[in-house]
C-alpha cells in the first residue's frame, strides 16, 4: 500500500479537466459534465495507483470563493482580475466535490480559507510523507524533505532540489521572491521594475525581505546601487512588498481536525456510488463508461 498522504488541489484539477475534455458529455438534463468526467477519471486513476500501490491516505481541498478569503480583507484587489465562474461551471464543480466525498475522500472548503491554506495545514500536520497534486506555483513554498509536488499534467515531481536548481534559493522564501516580482495570476503587482533576475539576486544575497530591507546600504552586493531607480522603487514599495508577502504566504494554521491526516480511506459501497450517479443525473450523460471505470479502479 502507498503510505503517503496525497493532498489534492481539487479546484485546479477540476478546471484542468474542464478545459481538457471535449464539451460533448451532458447529464440527464442536457447540462455539460465534461469537467466532471475528466476530474473523476483522473481521481480514480490516482487513487488506484495507476499500476502502483493504491493510495490509502488522501484529502481534497477546494476553493469556495474568489473574493471572501482572509487575503481579501488585507488586500481587496487580490484575484480581482479573475471573472467568477458561471452557473454551469459552478454546478460541475459542486458535483465534483460531492462525488469526491462519495468516493470516500474527505473534502475541505471554506469561505475564509483557500484550498492552498488547507493543503499547507495538512502538510504541516502529517506524520507521513506528503505528495501534493497540483500545478499551482504558490504551493512550491511547501516543498521540503517530506513534501513533494506532483504535476497532474505531465507527472513530473518537484522537490526542494529541483526548486533550488530553478530559483537558487530555498522554497520557504518563495513568497518573498514573488512579492518582488509580482504575480499576475493573483493580481499582485510586485515592485515596479523588479523582474525575476533582479529578484533572484536580491533573495540569494539577503535571504528574505526582512534582511533585504534591514539596510539599503548593503544592496550593492546584489548589484543595486543606492542612487539607482531600482533602489528608490524598492524603498518606495517596502510596505507594499511586505503586504504582498503576507498575502502570498500560505496559512498553515487553519482549524481542522488533526486526525484527518491519519484517516484511512475506506472503499465506498458500489451501490452508494451508483445512487449518487443516478441522483445527479449522470448515468445518461456519462453512460456505463463512467460506472465501468469506477469498478475497474476498485470502487
Amino acid at each position: 500500500m502507498d503510505e503517503r498522504l496525497v493532498l489534492l488541489d481539487g479546484t485546479l484539477l477540476f478546471f484542468r479537466a474542464l478545459y481538457g475534455v471535449p464539451d460533448v458529455f451532458v447529464d440527464g438534463q442536457g447540462r455539460p459534465v465534461n469537467g466532471v468526467r475528466g476530474y473523476l477519471t483522473y481521481l480514480m486513476g490516482l487513487l488506484s495507483g495507476r499500476g502502483r500501490a493504491p493510495v490509502r491516505y488522501c484529502v481534497a481541498a477546494f476553493d469556495e470563493s474568489l473574493t471572501s478569503c482572509w487575503r481579501n480583507e488585507h488586500y481587496p484587489d487580490y484575484k480581482a482580475n479573475r471573472p467568477p465562474a458561471d452557473d454551469a461551471i459552478g454546478h460541475q464543480l459542486d458535483l465534483c466535490r460531492s462525488l469526491t466525498e462519495t468516493l470516500g475522500v474527505p473534502v475541505l472548503a471554506d469561505l475564509q480559507y483557500e484550498a492552498d491554506d488547507y493543503i499547507a495545514t495538512l502538510a504541516r500536520l502529517s506524520p507521513r510523507p506528503v505528495t501534493i497534486v497540483s500545478r499551482d506555483k504558490d504551493l512550491k513554498q511547501l516543498l521540503s524533505d517530506s513534501v513533494s509536488l506532483l504535476d497532474p499534467k505531465d507527472g513530473s515531481v518537484a522537490t526542494p532540489e529541483t526548486f533550488r536548481a530553478e530559483f537558487g534559493f530555498a522554497p520557504a522564501v518563495f513568497p518573498d521572491y514573488q512579492a518582488l516580482t509580482g504575480d499576475s495570476v493573483d493580481n499582485i503587482p510586485g515592485v515596479p521594475g523588479v523582474g525575476p533576475k533582479s529578484a533572484r539576486r536580491l533573495i540569494e544575497a539577503f535571504g528574505d525581505l526582512d534582511r533585504l530591507y534591514a539596510d539599503d546600504a548593503d544592496w550593492s552586493v546584489a548589484g543595486v546601487r543606492s542612487d539607482s531607480k531600482m533602489a528608490q522603487r524598492l524603498r518606495d514599495s517596502r510596505e507594499a512588498a511586505l503586504l504582498y508577502r503576507r498575502i502570498l504566504r500560505l496559512d498553515d494554521r487553519v482549524p481542522i481536525a488533526p486526525t484527518l491526516v491519519e484517516q484511512r480511506l475506506e472503499r465506498p459501497e458500489k451501490s452508494s456510488v451508483s445512487a449518487a450517479v443516478d441522483g445527479f443525473g449522470l448515468r445518461v450523460g456519462l453512460g456505463n463508461t463512467l460506472l465501468t471505470a469506477m469498478e475497474s479502479y476498485g470502487v
